[in-house]
């Protein structure tokens, strides 16, 4: 009786076990799935999809445009201050423009509003790290949506010709950050 309990018990399990990995699957494939016209953009440049074009604001309160800045490789990350995980990476960037910033574009977009999030906020932020990377703000959460931002760090590593060729989910280092300015370079 004992051993006709442990059998069906563990067809239960292997059966749950077998759904779970159904569903995992189908919701896994669905946030992959690629429309047609994005294949398409894939099949032109090396597999690479197109970056998707925003607007967002400079530090005067200029509009810029992502696509504003092609002919040059493009660093895209998306973070606040209130983030320690984007505080902690801060000092990357800034060395990475200290750097590179003739051959490498460079865009810390501001998720203004965000938590309170202010230009005063930001300001202050950076002039006591004494970073002197140039700022954006996505006021209007156009660049979150086109990157579907849901959680921060985010960054996006975007060739000169306007090709996402890697992302990094939550903080870089110095070493990931160079392996994926590497990558939008090498990938032009």
């Amino acid at each position: 009786m004992n051993k006709k309990i442990s059998t069906v018990l563990a067809i239960i399990v292997f059966a749950a076990l077998l759904g779970a990995a159904f569903f995992a699957y189908n919701a896994l494939y669905e946030s992959a799935y690629i429309p047609e016209s994005t294949a398409e953009t894939i099949a032109e440049h090396h597999g690479l999809p197109l970056a998707a074009d925003f607007a967002m604001e400079d530090a005067y309160g200029n509009e810029v445009r992502l696509s504003d800045f092609r002919g040059q490789p493009v660093v895209l990350n998306f973070w606040t201050t209130w983030c320690p995980s984007c505080v902690r990476e801060t000092p990357h960037f800034e060395n990475l423009y200290q750097e590179q910033g003739d051959e490498i574009k460079i865009l810390k977009v501001n998720l203004i509003g965000s938590r309170g999030e202010t230009r005063e906020s930001v300001d202050a932020f950076m002039y006591a790290g004494g970073y002197t990377l140039p700022l954006y703000f996505d006021t209007e959460r156009e660049g979150a949506r086109a990157y579907n931002i849901t959680t921060i760090p985010a960054t996006f590593f975007i060739t000169a010709d306007g090709y996402l060729a890697t992302t990094i989910h939550g903080s870089v280092t110095e070493t990931t950050l160079a392996h994926g300015v590497k990558t939008a370079i090498r990938n032009r």
